[in-house]
């Protein structure tokens, strides 16, 4: 059994719900149902950045059809093989419909919800896709990946900021609102016109899905 490791980051229900592609509501009811986990603080829920990346896996496998009964004995038989983020140690892959772990022992990939389904190594899609989405943004980068959008437990407490800059990307996006907030970003900040498009854009996705 793989063992614990120190939470890296803080982020409340509202910051993972951003991050996940989902409403704050449903990190709650996720946390209540065991999915997620809050592991900087139960009083009140505090997330770290790892439960952010199982939140926007919960909300992929969700979308792969999978039950939250199924996505919570999921997840926890992943922590207990691979310690408390197991997107972070993992060889995870995923067929489309059933979620699949690397069997050293056995050299081969076998289904940890149906142990006996025989797999097909050319379908495998590597969940890589969602651990690397989290540091791009989080859900709206898994389905749309932006060049200059960053999300680092380290800087500017692990909010969504300009790739390698401490500006966030909330900020930005308020900011060329006004009418001259172009210049402002350009001259003031020493944004690029794509840092600044990518930021506008990014906000705007996490817009919609909040509506």
């Amino acid at each position: 059994m793989a063992g614990t490791t120190t939470p890296i980051g803080c982020y409340t229900a509202g910051e993972v719900a951003r991050l996940a592609g989902v409403t704050p509501q449903r990190v709650g009811r996720w946390a209540r149902e065991g999915i997620i986990l809050p592991s900087v603080s139960t009083h009140p829920n505090l997330y770290s950045y790892a439960d952010a990346g199982e939140a926007i896996l919960a909300h992929y496998l969700m979308s792969e059809g999978k039950k939250p009964s199924a996505v919570r004995d999921i997840v926890h038989g992943l922590r207990k093989t691979h310690g408390d983020w197991p997107l972070a140690t993992a060889p995870l892959a995923h067929d489309g419909s059933l979620t699949l772990i690397w069997n050293e022992k056995a050299k081969r990939y076998v289904s940890v919800d149906r142990p006996e389904h025989e797999v097909i190594g050319a379908t495998l899609l590597n969940l890589k896709r969602i651990r690397e989405s989290l540091k791009r943004g989080g859900w709206v980068a898994f389905k749309n990946p932006r060049e200059y959008i960053e999300v680092d437990p380290e800087r500017h407490s692990g909010t969504p900021v300009i790739r390698g800059r401490r500006i966030p990307t909330s900020l930005v996006a308020s900011i060329a609102k006004r009418a001259d907030g172009a210049d402002v970003l350009r001259e003031d900040y020493e944004l690029s016109d794509a840092e600044i498009s990518d930021a506008v854009s990014y906000e705007e996705d996490l817009a919609e899905i909040a509506a």
